[in-house]
C-alpha cells in the first residue's frame, strides 16, 4: 500500500515490485488508503510487470476491485501523517485481522515523534508541548534548539531557533535573522494546527550535528540491517531525506545498545521494519532523534549497501509472514 505520487526516482518500491513479480506464487497489487471504501472494498491495480519511475502515473489506473480481506498480506509503505483515510484503513486491517507490515496498532502507537518521550535517557533534551505558551517557554529554556511537528517526516518543517539576550533568531540560507516573539508564536501555532496529535517537539540543538549529518540505522525484525549518514543541506544546515546525500557509516556499539533498548517496544507493537535517526552531540555521544516506522530509508541503504540485496531480504520477510 503506497501513494504513487509520493514515490521518488530511487524509491525501493520499484525494487520491491520487480522482486515480487519475479516469484510465480505471488500476485502484487498497489493501492492507496483513499482507495478503500467504507464497505471494505479496494479499488486497486494488479501489477504483472516492472514499474519505472517515469511510468508511475499508470499505477493510478486502478480498475481491479478486491475485498480487503482477500489480501494475504498488506505492506504498509506510506509517508505520514495518518489522515482520516489512512486511519480508516488501519482500523479496518485491525478489525479484519489481516497480516500487515508493520502492524497497524504499532503504527498508531509509535507513529509520531512524541513516542520518544519514553526514552529520555537516549534523546537530546526535549520538550513535548501542546500550547504556544509552553513552546515559547521551552525555546527560552534551551536557548539553542530545533522545533518540529510531531508527525512531520523527511526533515520537513525543521527550524533552528536561538534565543539570546531577550531576542529570538532563526536562519535563512545560513544567515541569522531576527524574529519577534509574535513571529515565533505564529510559527508554533501553525505547527500545532497541522499536527494530528496537536504536539510539537522543542529539541536541544547539537552544534556538531550539521557537520556530520544524521545517522540512520535501518532495522529489520529487531536487528540492524545497516546504517549510513545523511549529509545536511548546505544552505539550511538540516538533513533532508529526499536529497539522498548518503554515505556509508557502520553501526557503533552505542547504536547497538540503543537498538537493544528499543527492540522490546518493536516486538510488543508488531514493528518489523523501522529506522532510527541518531545525532552526535559535541562530546561525541550518539543520541536518538527519531524513530521512523513509515519509510525506513531503504533506498539510501541500497545505495551504500548494494551487497545486502534489500529487495530480496524484504520480500523474503513478507513471504514468511504469509506462511
Amino acid at each position: 500500500m503506497t501513494n504513487p505520487l509520493q514515490l521518488d526516482e530511487q524509491d525501493t518500491f520499484f525494487i520491491f515490485v520487480k522482486e515480487s513479480i519475479s516469484r510465480p506464487n505471488l500476485e502484487v497489487f498497489v493501492f492507496d488508503a483513499c482507495d478503500l471504501s467504507k464497505e471494505g472494498v479496494v479499488n486497486t491495480k494488479l501489477i504483472n510487470k516492472p514499474v519505472a519511475f517515469k511510468t508511475r502515473s499508470k499505477l493510478n489506473d486502478k480498475k481491479t476491485i478486491v475485498n480487503l480481506d482477500d489480501f494475504d498480506l498488506v505492506f504498509l509503505k506510506k509517508d505520514p501523517p495518518i489522515d482520516k483515510y489512512y486511519r480508516h484503513l488501519l482500523d479496518m486491517l485491525i478489525s479484519k485481522k489481516i497480516p500487515t507490515v508493520n502492524h497497524p496498532k504499532g503504527i498508531l502507537k509509535i507513529g509520531t515523534k512524541a513516542y520518544l518521550k519514553h526514552f529520555p535517557e537516549l534523546t537530546p533534551k526535549t520538550f513535548y508541548v501542546k500550547t504556544v505558551r509552553d513552546a515559547v517557554a521551552s525555546i527560552k529554556k534551551l536557548r539553542n534548539c530545533v522545533i518540529k511537528q510531531s508527525d512531520s517526516f523527511g526533515g520537513k518543517g525543521v527550524k533552528h531557533i536561538r534565543y539570546r539576550d531577550g531576542r529570538f533568531y532563526g536562519y535563512k540560507l545560513k544567515n541569522e535573522i531576527s524574529l519577534s516573539e509574535k513571529d515565533i508564536s505564529k510559527m508554533i501555532k501553525e505547527y500545532l494546527k497541522k499536527s494530528l496529535d496537536k504536539t510539537m517537539l522543542v529539541v536541544e540543538y547539537f552544534l556538531s550535528a550539521p557537520k556530520r549529518g544524521d545517522k540512520r540505522v535501518v532495522i529489520m525484525e529487531g536487528e540492524i540491517l545497516g546504517s549510513y549518514i545523511r549529509l545536511p543541506d548546505v544552505k539550511k544546515g538540516v538533513c533532508i531525506c529526499a536529497n539522498n546525500g548518503a554515505e556509508l557509516c557502520d553501526p557503533t556499539k552505542r547504536d547497538r545498545q540503543i537498538v537493544k533498548i528499543l527492540r522490546p517496544h518493536f516486538k510488543k507493537h508488531g514493528i518489523e521494519l523501522a529506522a532510527l535517526d541518531l545525532l552526535m552531540s559535541k562530546d561525541d555521544v550518539e543520541h536518538l532523534s527519531e524513530i521512523n516506522i513509515f519509510n525506513p530509508g531503504f533506498c539510501n541503504l541500497d545505495i551504500v549497501h548494494p551487497e545486502l540485496n534489500i529487495g530480496k531480504k524484504i520480500i523474503d520477510m513478507l513471504c514468511r509472514k504469509m506462511i
